[in-house]
């Protein structure tokens, strides 16, 4: 570590400073808290407390007039406490990172003072700006009334389901010059064999005005030097991975040619596209174990009796609730759906920000040794969010057992301000008024097409996703809000839903029939509308205007795979209406 000094505590901590870095802090005395514990009820109280993990915990400071972040590494651990006494624990090793990184040209903290032994602790001064995707997601993007909350980060999947890009306000940083300064970062790494594997927007810093902006890499804990030979590959998977809800395929290739450009070569667009969905299967089954921790995000219910899980904002709520009793036959409960295996609640209370609602559903069959299907409905349903799968936030699950035997369940999601998609298409009119096949008139033209595109969409990214619905029928989705151009379709009820890895052609065709045969039945089905749900479903990634049909003899007709599919979808749903008519015959 050349240009450092040494520093040395009361308390026997010894320190490596940078001088021209630390001499704010040497000239205010050396905030002796520092050498203190940070965390606990010993801390202190201008000391902000920013993020906490298993291998760190990050606190904000301001001392000088100066604002630093302190990383308390903690020393637990055996391994950790001898790679820490021989210089390669993780803050020696971020301190290397950052040192690296600006001696490559890119903007990252600067690294001001590191603590030695085996419990490290890494001084780092603050830099200006907010989060790349903050940014992009609130000039790029408005926000909708069915928005909906969600603890910490929010994954840029559901900004893409919830808003419609916008053109940004005066002053945004042009599309194109974000691309090729992202991909200026992907080389500058490249050439201080720095490998980031958390290169997200989160990580990104922006600043300045749209002539003088400038991206900040932080969070450089995980850095590995000297990077791997595919290093320019997995940065560019995680870009695509990132980037792929709130950029479009032109934005995100513009960033992929220019890394060739400047490095001469690099890996080609097949690569990246197989690299990127392999990533994407990884990151989400991470995602999916969070549901299953105790962590920022999810917090475990036990009042009484009941034993579950809910989100961290919601966890008091549901615990008072539970603690007052039932909460389907509290005064502020109202029936809404009473079926033959599960029935459905509106629950209105007082909450700290005034009057909440929410949903309570309840199996009646809820009873064996089998799991709970309240706690994997609040699962999937968390699963599918992270998608960027529109459904109703699962708040919580909690369950009732004598020893092993389940006796009750209850499944508390947030409300969809919307209709049944059902009850969209009749647009008021009463059941019967039109017969089973013509339709009848209908929502406009416009929003008939807008939203079979959008429905098509959404049923594509939950099967591409590894999502079976075999429940997939009209009433299980909701149009929220019911009306205007932001329209957009909601999965409710995942009894149904199944992971099932790959969805094959068979899966596809049988939800799509569920789909179809239940437009029928409500007398809401346009063969118009179901070839444009068809083409839209069928269209490669990225494409607007989908080219499925050819020209023949001066006329147009249906591509052979568009054919193949809905020929596969109008056989099972013969055999799905004589079956329901069997049914009929025998009731």
């Amino acid at each position: 570590m050349a240009n450092t000094r040494i520093i040395s505590s009361g308390r026997g901590r010894g320190w490596i400073a940078r001088p021209e870095a630390a001499e704010p802090l040497l000239a205010d005395g050396w905030p002796a808290f520092l050498d203190g514990p940070l965390a606990g009820p010993d801390r202190p109280a201008h000391l902000e407390l920013v993020k906490q993990g298993r291998g760190r915990t990050i606190f904000r400071f301001e001392a000088a007039g100066k604002i630093y972040y302190v990383k308390d590494y903690g020393a637990a651990g055996l391994g950790r406490r001898l790679r820490a006494l021989v210089g390669r624990g993780p803050g020696r090793r971020e301190w290397d990172a950052l040192e690296a990184a600006r001696a490559a040209g890119l903007d990252v903290p600067e690294a001001v003072a590191l603590a030695r032994g085996p419990a490290e602790r890494l001084v780092t001064a603050g830099v200006p700006g907010e989060p790349l995707d903050e940014y992009l997601f609130s000039r790029y993007f408005e926000p909708l009334a069915g928005d909906p909350p969600y603890p910490g980060a929010r994954p840029p999947e559901l900004v893409a389901v919830f808003r419609r890009r916008r053109v940004p306000t005066e002053g945004t940083v042009d599309p194109k010059a974000l691309a090729w300064r992202l991909a200026d970062v992907v080389a500058r790494l490249a050439e201080a064999r720095l490998y980031l594997p958390d290169l997200h927007p989160g990580n990104i810093l922006i600043s300045g005005g749209a002539d003088t902006w400038r991206l900040w890499l932080v969070d450089l804990a995980e850095a590995v030097r000297p990077a791997p030979a595919d290093a320019v590959l997995r940065h560019l998977v995680q870009l695509e991975h990132f980037f792929e809800p709130i950029a479009s395929p032109v934005e995100r290739m513009r960033c992929h040619h220019r890394v060739i450009q400047l490095l001469g070569d690099g890996p080609d667009a097949r690569q990246v596209a197989l690299g990127t969905s392999a990533y994407r299967r990884r990151f989400y089954r991470r995602r999916d174990r969070r549901t299953r921790h105790e962590s920022k995000y999810f917090k475990r219910l036990a009042e009484g009796d009941w034993r579950g899980w809910a989100t961290a904002d919601r966890a008091s709520a549901l615990e008072r609730l539970l603690e007052a009793g039932d909460p389907t036959a509290a005064a502020g409960a109202k029936v809404v759906k009473e079926g033959r295996t599960a029935g459905v609640w509106r629950v209105t209370f007082d909450d700290a920000e005034g009057h909440a609602t929410l949903f309570f559903k309840r199996h009646k069959r809820a009873s064996g040794l089998g799991r709970s299907r309240s706690v994997a409905a609040f699962r999937k349903g968390h699963a599918l969010l992270v998608r960027g799968i529109a459904t109703a936030r699962p708040a919580g699950a909690a369950d009732k057992r004598r020893g092993l035997w389940l006796t009750d369940t209850l499944l508390a999601t947030e409300p969809v301000e919307g209709e049944p998609l059902s009850d969209w298409l009749r647009a008021g009119r009463r059941h019967g008024e039109a017969s089973r096949r013509d339709g009848g008139a209908g929502p406009p033209a416009e929003e008939r097409r807008r939203m079979a595109r959008r429905l098509a969409r959404l049923v594509r990214r939950m099967h591409e996703a590894g999502f079976s619905h075999r429940d997939l029928k009209a009433p299980n989705i909701l149009v929220a809000p019911a009306h205007g151009p932001g329209a957009q379709p909601v999965l409710v009820d995942l009894d149904g839903l199944a992971a099932v890895g790959r969805v094959s052609a068979r899966r596809r065709a049988q939800n799509l029939m569920r789909l179809s045969v239940s437009l029928d039945e409500w007398g809401v089905a346009r063969q118009t509308d179901r070839l444009r749900f068809l083409r839209a479903y069928l269209a490669p990634a990225g494409c607007l205007a989908p080219i499925t049909t050819r020209r023949r003899r001066g006329r147009a007709e249906p591509g052979e795979r568009l054919r193949w599919w809905w020929r596969q979808i109008e056989r099972l749903s013969i055999r799905k209406w004589a079956m329901l008519q069997r049914k009929t015959e025998q009731g």
